[in-house]
């Protein structure tokens, strides 16, 4: 089983939201949406073009800069900014408070269940929600330097 992962869910949830509150659903025509208002997110989704997967080609992980950087400049990378925003009962390795020794996830948001985790025990993973391969082919290859890195370490993209 592979290990959870902390996922920010927050704009599928917007999404959802807007879809719900438009009162919104499907006409059955296999075109258009009724009652979808020309300013809801399911008319938006309706304009939406889909395309075929670009090539990665020139894809390397290292064009979106070193891995978990600190980009917010308090002194700790994202991967740490990640496990001590979201884990409760945080206990840290270092004096400067960055490296996260241990701490509880309250709610895994595949099971529900509390984790318990410890640094290096495999419980926990901390991965990109766009996987950034996946950026690359989908334009990130024509943005600067700058920009990739700080999409890589975006702590709403990163969980």
């Amino acid at each position: 089983m592979p290990a959870p992962r902390l996922l920010r869910t927050a704009p599928v949830a917007a999404l959802a939201a807007a879809l719900l509150v438009s009162g919104c659903s499907h006409d059955g025509s296999g075109g258009g949406r009724s009652g979808a208002g020309s300013g809801s997110a399911l008319a938006a989704v309706d304009s939406l073009t889909v395309k075929g997967r670009a090539p990665k080609t020139g894809y390397e992980r290292e064009k979106f800069g070193r891995a978990w950087a600190d980009t917010d400049g308090n002194g700790c990378g994202t991967r740490e900014d990640i496990l001590a925003r979201d884990a409760v009962d945080v206990a840290y390795k270092d004096r400067r408070r960055c490296k996260v020794a241990r701490g509880v996830l309250p709610e895994d948001p595949y099971t529900g269940r509390r984790i318990a985790f410890a640094r290096g025990d495999g419980k926990v993973d901390i991965d990109h929600v766009v996987a950034l391969s996946d950026a690359w082919q989908k334009g990130a290859r024509q943005w600067d330097a700058d920009k990739r890195r700080e999409f890589a370490n975006d702590l709403m993209l990163a969980a």
